[in-house]
């Protein structure tokens, strides 16, 4: 069993604000994309919790990330639109999902794009946000930065990203119905912790340099690629992710002025008030009784309950309180990262265990 260790919701809160604000991040969007990160591992996310601070400080570190830049919302475009600068992009990317909602509310529909955008964290912290609002919501991430870590069916060889999806829908106990995954058959993250963990995937989620299938998370550092998820129906989905995440928006390309040239990522949100066709406390209702009928259906063998979308991330909250699990291998990098960026008397003691 691998190790691990238990940091208060706050001491994480208070680590990463002051790691990207020693990575240049002004001190009010660091705090925001700390908050962010910790509540991905309050909700048994991991891979996209705190664990990516090493990861973030080598995007600075590589100039694929301007740390100190503040997003803004653009002029002249058709719908809503926010630029990340190229910077860190949580901030924006809760801006471009407030936008939509603002547009939904106010004509049953609504669309804003996020450009010049770098990694978002966990998407469906976004959709949760706008069910909050009644509001229905997808979003579609495409380009990723320009990594081309997954093979298409049939290939050998990295041509998209991850391109993520996710959607939710509000219901009445205020706990929405929540999609929220990567088109590729792993995301990065988790094959990131795996290697960090010195363990292999649990599914056969990438091809060698042959293309053949492996659970080995080292290959994307020999020459290997992801899968998609479900085969060919898994790459449709992700062609159709970069289509509306990336193509529609607009590419653009981001250098140093003599490295290298970035590809950076686009990120559609599209927004439908709940109440756009009847009562909202009729929709809300609906919504609630069929996650209660979800939770009705027997389940098979080898299973406890029937679990609705959302779930898993609502359980894991409710089982965390306010204790953030972190492997071992990512705490030493963590703490390996926050003495580069100059932030090691932030570093807490954890938590003894229980």
């Amino acid at each position: 069993m691998t190790s691990s260790v238990e940091l208060t919701s706050t001491d994480a809160v208070e680590l990463a604000a002051a790691f990207m604000a020693g990575l240049g991040t002004p001190a009010d969007m660091a705090r925001e994309i700390a908050e962010h990160l910790v509540d991905a591992d309050l909700v048994g996310h991991g891979s996209h919790g705190i664990s990516r601070l090493p990861s973030y400080a080598k995007y600075v570190d590589d100039k694929q990330v301007v740390a100190g830049a503040r997003p803004q919302v653009l002029t002249g475009t058709t719908s809503p639109t926010v630029s990340a600068e190229w910077g860190f992009s949580h901030v924006a990317a809760r801006m471009t999902t407030d936008l939509a909602c603002e547009r939904a509310r106010s004509g049953g529909l609504g669309l804003a794009g996020l450009v010049r955008s770098t990694h978002v964290g966990r998407l469906g912290a976004y959709i949760e946000r706008a069910a909050a609002a009644d509001c229905i919501a997808m979003a579609f991430v495409g380009g990723m930065g320009g990594s081309r870590l997954v093979a298409p069916f049939g290939g050998r060889s990295g041509l998209l990203s991850t391109n993520p999806i996710a959607a939710g829908f509000p219901t009445a106990s205020g706990k929405p119905l929540v999609i929220d995954f990567s088109t590729a058959a792993a995301p990065i993250g988790k094959i990131m912790v795996a290697a960090l963990e010195g363990r292999r995937m649990p599914t056969e989620s990438l091809v060698d340099a042959d293309g053949r299938p492996s659970n080995d998370p080292t290959l994307l550092e020999r020459g290997g690629s992801m899968r998609t998820f479900g085969d060919h129906k898994g790459f449709g989905l992700a062609v159709l992710v970069e289509l509306l995440g990336r193509v529609l928006l607009g590419s653009e390309r981001f250098g140093d002025g003599g490295g290298p040239i970035f590809e950076r990522q686009g990120l559609l949100i599209l927004t439908v008030a709940a109440d756009s066709f009847r009562g909202l406390s009729d929709v809300l209702a609906e919504a609630e009784q069929l996650r209660d009928d979800i939770h009705a259906v027997a389940p098979a063998e080898g299973f406890d309950q029937v679990l609705a979308p959302g779930d898993p991330e609502q359980r894991a909250r409710e089982r965390s309180g306010d204790r953030v699990v972190i492997s071992e291998g990512a705490w030493n990098a963590i703490q390996d990262a926050a003495t580069r960026a100059g932030v090691a008397d932030r570093i807490p003691q954890p938590l003894l265990p229980n």
